[in-house]
């Protein structure tokens, strides 16, 4: 893409996010300004969601590239752990806001998850009215207001997590063993797939196939099996006719490339996403190794995006003046990558089939993230041009 293209985009992801313009940037005002930024740039704004975009317009008035890049680039670099895929997701709209109203106390190279999450905390302690001398008491539940994100992004319910801050508030010399809980990571999921993790998994390792290839397929398949069982949801009649005339197109093409369990899966898949699969399907030849690829890249992955993994966020009641920590559950939409996928050469995209089978056996929230995260890495993709929020 060109720089009419990034241009394009964010003019439309303004409209989108119903950013009102200031009086500069009215009528031809903003192609103008955003015509004087190069391309790399640009790439980054379209990335931008409505928070970091509306503090772009706002520092960027009447300036030029040279007198805000320092600005960009740590919006860039905290922009990646805010994202869907960043380990700093959960905050909320008025965190983000904050913490961009504090670029200028930030040195590029200073900007970790660690400080950006302190400075989170921050923003509630403003919010929530704590001043900056309280008590020992005050200080505990500031930590413990911490250790609550903590604990829900490891899986543990709102009655465990309250259960074990009344220990802490008993004894508070139990409160740094809040930080060293097990992780209860995956929230929907048949109790015989919670086996232990494995860990993450990199596309840099190695994928050579286990001793005893047999019992391997056998055992995804039993693997195979029963995540299809979790998955299964009622759809509308009409959705039923649109993925069954996709699909018997697939199936003629595929032949007998698809076994019954992959074609279980590719029903409950959304009719876009399943033209999305002919259409690289018929790009393959038949009983090719690539076929057989695609059909278990998007077998897995959609088995991969019905994992629903615990996320935290805040919600502020302004009748009691106080916050409260709540959670609730998401799965990954590896359906994003498809596109990515589809470029790679046969070796690689085996290596991520690979992974997709081997997280499936042990599913476990760090590597689901994982793999996002090295799809993107190992690519040089750039998640922001297509994730816009």
């Amino acid at each position: 893409m060109d720089k009419s293209d990034y241009i394009y985009m964010i003019l439309d992801n303004i409209i989108v996010y119903h950013i009102a313009l200031p009086p500069e940037f009215q009528g031809n005002g903003l192609d103008e300004h955003l015509s004087k930024f190069d391309e790399n740039a640009l790439k980054i704004l379209a990335g931008f969601n409505k928070n970091f975009l509306y503090h772009f317009l706002k520092i960027s008035n009447g300036k030029n590239q040279k007198d805000i890049q320092e600005q960009l680039e740590k919006m860039e670099k905290i922009s990646y752990m805010i994202s869907p895929l960043g380990s700093l997701n959960y905050l909320s709209e008025d965190q983000v806001t904050f913490i961009l109203s504090k670029l200028n106390a930030l040195n590029v190279q200073d900007i970790n998850e660690n400080k950006i999450s302190l400075m989170a905390d921050d923003q509630l302690r403003v919010q929530f009215g704590i001043s900056s001398s309280y008590s020992a008491s005050d200080a505990l539940e500031s930590q413990l207001s911490s250790a609550a994100f903590y604990l829900m992004n490891m899986g543990y319910s709102r009655q465990e997590i309250q259960g074990k801050f009344n220990d802490v508030r008993q004894d508070p010399a139990k409160l740094e063993s809040l930080f060293n809980l097990p992780q209860k990571e995956i929230y929907s999921m048949p109790s015989e797939l919670q086996q232990s993790a494995s860990g993450s998994i990199s596309l840099n390792q190695s994928s050579s196939p286990p001793t005893d290839q047999t019992e391997d397929n056998n055992g995804y398949e039993n693997v195979l099996a029963q995540h299809i069982q979790s998955i299964h949801q009622e759809i509308t009649a009409e959705r039923a006719q649109k993925v069954e005339e996709i699909l018997s197109l697939i199936k003629a093409h595929v032949k007998d490339c698809m076994t019954e369990l992959q074609e279980k899966v590719f029903k409950q898949m959304h009719p876009d996403r399943l033209n999305r699969a002919l259409k690289m399907l018929k790009t393959t030849k038949r009983k090719s190794n690539r076929m057989e690829l695609y059909i278990e890249w998007f077998t897995s992955s959609l088995l991969l995006s019905k994992i629903e993994l615990k996320v935290e966020h805040w919600q502020v009641s302004s009748s009691a003046g106080h916050g409260d920590a709540g959670v609730y559950t998401a799965g990954i939409d590896f359906s994003r990558y498809d596109n990515i996928i589809r470029d790679f050469p046969d070796n690689k995209l085996s290596k991520v089939v690979n992974i997709t089978r081997r997280i499936l056996r042990h599913p476990t929230k760090k590597a689901i993230q994982k793999l996002g995260q090295d799809l993107i890495a190992e690519t040089g993709f750039d998640e922001h041009l297509y994730f816009t929020d």
